[in-house]
């Protein structure tokens, strides 16, 4: 009695250890019918790269186990060296397929998931209802609210270990509610470039990039179509980036010819004093060919840091030195701006939230009403980069649900330029941005 008691403790006892062994990988649930897995079995049996079942495949009267599979994979890595690179990819492919699996039967296959192409895809969609229409921010525009929906696109297709291409590609469309009509609507690639890692330190993007500069103070609508040096690991104290390539089309700009190259240099560097503190400086230079007639050459230097946790603080001054903006505004057309934000609200985190308070102050053509972004993205429009605008703005956030975040925004803006210090229609928005 004694040892039958002592062989079914035994018996249970392995029985548990298979069980938590294999619980995770479930390895007793069929692989369906219709799964890429048996043509690729085949495939790899048809070049005798696999054997030992049949004809190599597991169909005729039962599926296969995914344990079963991975032991079949299993077989076919172990014959990898006979393989040509099609059969290679294809084992590969089946052993991320099966990783699990083979991790039980104690095959690693980390350095064959690492090594092996993947292709990324997420996203993110907003709809914000905004009182103002851009560039109608005076008080005589009617009919000028406006509900606007944007979708984006993300990818990323890993090539090799050193190669990847980024891509993305965007939706828009807006909406007037009184008269309930489209009044805008494309589909367009933002950007989509190569990028080669050649070390930790240094990496060189083509094609398609973002306008890169000032804390994010510019962007570009669709991109720019050159190069991108990037240097500076995460960890370095000091990084830097320098692009170079076309802007792309500027009609009817003040300043532009119309149906020339309109080209740009941008350097951005970043230099991280201490654990809170760091500054940047950032050169924005565009030219047509002829160095006098582009209205835009602007330089700026920043600073960016933790007053606490919950406070970060982000200033920075800005001149344009092209000569066309300074023989039209006598002056060195200048500004800067300030942005105080209380913690924040984190997609990841439901319930987070955060405050923002802003002051901005730029004189007529003192930055590319065409790119920028940051505080200045919704005040300087076309017009108002010709007047000039000054004014604060306020902004909450918060998690409403797992990646879902609504946002406010208010602005109080005047004109700052030619004498005229009007004050601007006050404008809001209220949006909601959704990650996925």
């Amino acid at each position: 009695m004694k040892k039958n008691l002592i062989v079914a403790l035994a018996l249970v006892f392995v029985l548990g250890i298979a069980g938590t062994a294999f619980a995770a990988a479930n390895p007793f649930v069929d692989v369906p019918a219709k799964h890429w897995a048996y043509d690729a079995v085949t495939k790899l049996a048809q070049a005798g790269i696999l054997d030992g079942y049949g004809d190599g495949t597991y169909r005729g009267e039962r599926l296969a186990t995914r344990y079963e599979m991975a032991q079949a994979v299993a077989k076919a890595m172990a014959r990898a060296d006979k393989a040509d690179a099609q059969m290679k990819a294809l084992i590969d492919k089946l052993a991320v397929e099966f990783a699990a699996e083979l991790n039980n039967l104690g095959v690693r296959v980390a350095k064959l998931e690492k090594n092996a192409s993947t292709i990324k895809f997420w996203g993110e969609a907003r709809l914000r209802y905004q009182s103002g229409q851009t560039g109608k921010y005076d008080s005589a525009s009617t009919n000028d609210s406006r509900f606007q929906q944007r979708m984006r696109i993300y990818t990323k297709a890993d090539l090799n270990d050193k190669a990847a291409f980024y891509g993305r590609i965007a939706a828009e469309w807006t909406s007037n509610p009184e008269g309930n009509t489209t009044t805008n609507s494309e589909l367009f690639w933002d950007y989509g470039y190569f990028q080669w890692t050649f070390n930790p330190t240094f990496k060189v993007a083509v094609g398609r990039n973002q306008v890169i500069g000032a804390y994010n103070m510019f962007w570009t609508n669709g991109g720019y179509d050159g190069v991108v040096f990037d240097f500076g690991a995460a960890s370095d104290k000091f990084k830097a980036k320098v692009g170079y390539g076309d802007v792309g089309n500027y009609a009817n700009a003040p300043g532009v010819k119309t149906g020339i190259s309109k080209e740009l240099l941008l350097v951005d560097a970043n230099y991280q004093f201490t654990d809170k503190w760091s500054g940047n400086a950032a050169l924005y230079y565009g030219t047509d060919g002829k160095k006098a007639s582009f209205p835009y050459q602007v330089w700026t230097i920043g600073l960016r840091g933790k007053l606490s946790d919950e406070f970060t603080l982000t200033g920075a001054y800005f001149a344009n030195t092209a000569q066309w903006a300074q023989d039209n505004t006598n002056e060195t057309p200048n500004g800067w701006y300030a942005d105080l934000w209380y913690k924040g609200a984190n997609k990841a985190k439901v319930g987070s939230w955060g405050l923002n308070l802003n002051y901005r102050n730029a004189k007529p053509y003192a930055l590319d009403w065409a790119n920028v972004s940051g505080v200045f993205a919704n005040s300087m429009t076309s017009g108002n980069s010709v007047l000039g605008v000054k004014g604060f703005g306020l902004q909450a956030n918060y998690t409403i649900s797992k990646n879902a975040i609504v946002t406010a925004t208010y602005e109080n803006l005047s004109r700052n330029g030619w004498g005229d210090t009007s004050k601007l229609k006050p404008f809001y928005y209220l949006q909601m941005n959704v990650y996925f």
